[in-house]
């Protein structure tokens, strides 16, 4: 404030030194850090820092009409912080220190100005070299806009000297507006065209210029994979063309008003006559998407997409939706380019930084559907999310994080409020459709599916645990871990050993082989605990109890810790049983239909990816035997059913039929409650390979011959299954698989299985089914997950 003051024309000190200097009495709003943010005199009758303040939502009007309040009761003097300052005046003071006036000290960082409102005009004071070329450069332009013909209003302009500009209050009888109207789109029109061209960008200047500064940008705090896309679409698009057009540079709802039919625009410092066109309608839209109605990426693309249309069905872009996404796209390439370099330069960080890095992490998504998947740029952005975090990630590969495989999950051990924000942030990423969370006393799983039904799991933990034992000191983990190029946090790798070891060792499991290259860092160490887990690995004698003897010796393991540590290990216990209940899937078709290959590679993917225990069963749960077994024995029966071709029964009996079918429905009456006490409430994923629906399609195959209807109106009386899916191909497709069946017949049963399902899944409940023609089996896979991911 000294040096502001100082450039204005007056010396102000905390103290008198001399006797001869003036005193006034100054009123002030501070910033988060305490410093000064709007500083007046302390006699002004109105609120004049409240020139400097956007009304541009529901709580900032409401802040400014309390304001408004305080000074009409006189209260300011009250509920203001207020200092006395003594002061001596130079030859030529910019205003009377004793008049009203009112200060706005700026945003910290190179480009660092103060307004200061006097004389019913604006001050743009210059506090920097950087400050000073801004305001140099917002004369040159406001001159040279104002001697053409224009449809918008700009402030007139006088310098004073170098470091001070004087501009005209342009605020009256204006009104702020928070969306794009038909002006907006006349006026960002009219500006565009002073300058309109298209280049190459090999010959734009800026652009080579932006590039080769944002290059050399060496601040850890920047996000390395955000880096990363910057620099793949600013490589990628070295030889198109590109429209440019005027800019003013900072068109925000705070830094203009409507006037009727025109806008008023100030704060010219950034404009340029070669930005990318509609660079302005990009920037209105997002700033104050961002800054002011906190929105999401998601809405605010809407909203982008909405707003350039106006009131006659006129586009910004003519309807053409590869114009905005390439325009969109040299906005965020140059935008971020510009601001990176800004924020690097910065010695503090406020939180709205934190807000437009992750939208504009978000937005450059956009332009990476053909090349990276929803779970590699969640990855990518997961990692940026917490890059200024104390984090530790356990036993991940030191390359690019999105290269993880995706039977791989995410191990982080953070501190417990730090995971609480990355849940958040992946609840509201746009590539997120949900995100399941099974909390535990020490952690936090997280099951995130995406968009494309693919699966992201991570594992939060704020204490390493393994049942009711600590293992390790966490917070000795998670602090201080360096940041690899790619923007991960690793934890020292003897640490990824030591968990890894303590996990499989603890739970009476051997460590499996793909962890087998920890085993030597184990080896040599001479640390206590990697000594008894080495000795364990090795198998010697009773190591496994003395192992665990030795980590309850921790004094975390020990009296009232114990006694935590077991009561919070009984509740997670209790917890996992009710919270993570299984599901039952079946897979239908004709023999030959490729069932068998989907089932063991959906099982697989199940128990890699969505982390659940899998149980096969065949046709029916299997509680009875085949009847079979009750005249030819278990071994005999068995052996008969394997060699003998489907459909070769010859019972033609609907006594015989109806017995049979009796003796296997109570199968499957009894069978599904011990189905479901034995398996689905402990979380596992029920498969069946076959399912009742046999007996209402191809009874015969049973050797039953029944009415549909007898068997359909059995089905009612069943918990019925949560995935259903019949899986079919062309006749021929499956003759050449198996010659089972003969071609009239497997069209027969597939038009039968259809219509089936048709029918059960018209019934409006929650249950899936669905018919899928097996011919690619990766498609079928992605179907069937995707089915179950987005549905589960």
């Amino acid at each position: 404030m000294k040096t502001i003051l100082n450039l204005a024309g007056y010396d102000l000190s905390s103290k008198k030194t001399t006797g001869y200097e003036h005193s006034i009495l100054l009123s002030y709003i501070a910033n988060r850090d305490g410093s000064p943010r709007w500083i007046w005199n302390s006699d002004n009758n109105e609120p004049l820092f409240l020139k400097f303040y956007n009304v541009g939502s529901k709580s900032s009007w409401l802040f400014a009409k309390l304001i408004q309040l305080i000074f009409v009761l006189k209260l300011q003097g009250l509920l203001f912080k207020q200092k006395r300052w003594f002061y001596t005046v130079d030859k030529n003071p910019l205003f009377d220190l004793k008049s009203d006036w009112a200060l706005f000290t700026g945003t910290v960082g190179p480009n660092n100005k103060a307004i200061l409102y006097a004389n019913k005009t604006f001050y743009k004071i210059a506090c920097t070299e950087n400050a000073i070329q801004l305001i140099k450069n917002e004369y040159r332009i406001l001159k040279e806009v104002q001697r053409v013909s224009r449809g918008f209003t700009t402030p007139f302009i006088r310098k004073v000297n170098n470091n001070i500009i004087q501009l005209s209050d342009i605020s009256e009888n204006g009104k702020r507006v928070t969306k794009i109207t038909d002006t907006h789109l006349q006026v960002l029109q009219e500006m565009a065209m002073l300058r309109k061209q298209t280049i190459e960008v090999k010959n734009w200047i800026w652009f080579q210029e932006l590039k080769t500064d944002f290059l050399k940008i060496e601040d850890a705090r920047i996000p390395k994979n955000l880096v990363r896309k910057i620099e793949f679409l600013s490589n990628s698009v070295t030889k198109q063309p590109v429209t440019l057009g005027f800019s003013q540079g900072d068109f925000t709802p705070w830094n203009q008003y409507q006037q009727d039919a025109t806008i008023a625009l100030y704060d010219w410092e950034l404009a340029r006559p070669d930005r990318p066109f509609a660079f302005d309608y990009f920037h209105f839209v997002i700033q104050q998407g961002v800054m002011v109605d906190r929105k999401k990426w998601p809405m605010i693309y809407k909203d982008l997409k909405e707003q350039c249309i106006d009131s006659k069905g006129n586009c910004l872009f003519n309807h053409d939706l590869n114009t905005f996404k390439n325009q969109l796209k040299w906005y965020l390439i140059t935008n971020c380019m510009h601001y990176l370099k800004v924020y690097a330069e910065q010695s503090e960080w406020h939180t709205q930084i934190e807000w437009l890095l992750t939208v504009w992490n978000e937005a450059l998504n956009v332009f990476f559907e053909e090349e990276k998947s929803p779970r590699e740029l969640v990855i990518m952005d997961v990692f940026d999310s917490i890059q200024n975090r104390d984090y530790g990630a356990l036993k991940f590969p030191n390359y690019a994080p999105e290269k993880l495989s995706e039977a791989s999950d995410i191990d982080l051990v953070i501190e417990k409020k730090e995971a609480k924000k990355l849940l958040q942030f992946l609840k509201n990423h746009h590539l997120v459709n949900r995100v399941s969370v099974e909390k535990k006393s020490f952690m936090y799983a997280l099951q995130a599916v995406l968009t494309d039904g693919s699966i992201l799991a991570i594992d939060l933990l704020w204490q390493l645990k393994v049942r009711n034992l600590e293992i390790m000191n966490a917070q000795e983990v998670y602090k201080n871990n360096p940041i690899s190029p790619f923007g991960v946090r690793h934890a020292p790798t003897i640490v990824s050993a030591r968990f890894t070891a303590l996990f499989y060792l603890l739970n009476n499991a051997k460590v499996p082989s793909r962890y087998f290259h920890y085993l030597p860092l184990l080896e040599k160490s001479q640390n206590a605990l990697d000594l008894h887990i080495t000795s364990c690995i090795n198998e010697n004698g009773n190591e496994q109890s003395r192992l665990q003897q030795f980590i309850e010796k921790n004094p975390k393991n020990q009296s009232f810790y114990y006694l935590k540590n077991m009561a919070f290990y009984v509740l997670d216990t209790l917890k996992s049983f009710t919270n993570n209940s299984g599901y039952i899937i079946t897979f239908s078709g004709v023999d030959g239909a490729g069932k068998s290959t989907v089932i063991e590679k959906i099982a697989h993917r199940i128990q890699k990816q969505l982390r659940k225990p899998v149980v096969i069963l065949r046709h029916r749960p299997s509680i009875l035997p085949i009847l079979s077994v009750w005249t030819k024995g278990k071994e005999k029966a068995q052996l008969d059913a394997i060699s003998t071709l489907p459909r070769q029964g010859k019972n033609n009996n609907p006594i015989s039929s109806l017995i049979r079918f009796s003796y296997y429905y109570l199968d499957y009456i009894i069978g599904q409650f011990v189905i479901y006490f034995k398996y689905i409430i402990r979380g596992y994923v029920v498969v069946y390979d076959r399912y009742y629906f046999d007996f209402i399609n191809d009874s015969k195959r049973s050797n039953i011959v029944l009415p549909k209807k007898l068997t359909t109106f059995g089905y009612r009386f069943l918990m019925q299954p949560d995935y259903n899916f019949f899986l079919f191909a062309d006749a021929t497709v499956i003759l050449k698989r198996k010659q089972e069946l003969n071609k009239n017949t497997i069209e027969e049963l597939t038009t039968d299985y259809k219509q089936l399902f048709d029918r059960l899944q018209n019934r409006g409940k929650s249950n899936v089914y669905q018919s899928i023609n097996n011919v690619d089996l990766d498609v079928t896979l992605s179907k069937v997950f995707q089915t179950i991911t987005m549905a589960h």
